[in-house]
């Protein structure tokens, strides 16, 4: 069995909106993830009380679990440090952003080995790792994310490595939305 992390975060300053309500956002995420088959489906929602927010939106209906993040938390690196403390199954990572991830690359992310897809560049993409059941997450102290993931190998995914993109700033967001020729669903539940 292989679950799904859903990193839902909050406000984009360079985005000018909530990235896990655009395009479908995290409920069109958890429905692509549902219909791959993973499970549990854990959104990791942002400051308090986010996680009530989507909720009462309707953004995270197909989600098992919603958690806030935790007070002591300053920064992304300081929720995975916290959420990832050997309790979870196998999952799939994935951020709000990706919005053209679907149904076949979240089966194919399930199938990897453990560790760190690549992009079609060759880029380590640690937002979409394949992390171990019980795996802990050791803290570094300049606090980056990409740190956590040092000691996973790295993996080729074929096509499906095209959809390992996020989106930051309306320009990358329209240019992704230009090549799916308007598949990606408006920013509605």
């Amino acid at each position: 069995m292989v679950g799904l992390v859903l990193l839902a975060g909050g406000q984009s300053r360079r985005m000018g909106q909530d990235k896990a309500r655009m395009a479908g956002g995290i409920r069109r995420i958890l429905s692509e993830a549902k219909s791959a088959g993973l499970t549990p489906r854990v959104v990791l929602a942002g400051p308090q009380p986010r996680g009530e927010e989507l909720e009462r939106e309707g953004w995270t209906i197909d989600a098992d679990v919603v958690l806030d993040d935790p007070e002591h938390a300053t920064c992304l690196h300081d929720v995975l440090v916290h959420v990832f403390d050997g309790e979870l199954p196998a999952v799939v990572l994935t951020p709000c952003d990706a919005v053209s991830i679907d149904q076949s690359v979240f089966a194919e992310l399930a199938v990897m080995p453990v560790g760190v897809p690549l992009d079609q560049a060759g880029r380590r993409q640690v937002l979409f790792s394949r992390l171990p059941e019980g795996w802990v997450a050791v803290p570094n102290a300049e606090q980056r994310v990409e740190a956590l993931f040092d000691g996973f190998a790295a993996h080729l995914i074929g096509p499906a490595a095209a959809h390992l993109q996020t989106v930051n700033t309306p320009e990358e967001f329209r240019a992704v939305h230009s090549v799916q020729h308007g598949s990606i669903e408006r920013d509605a539940p």
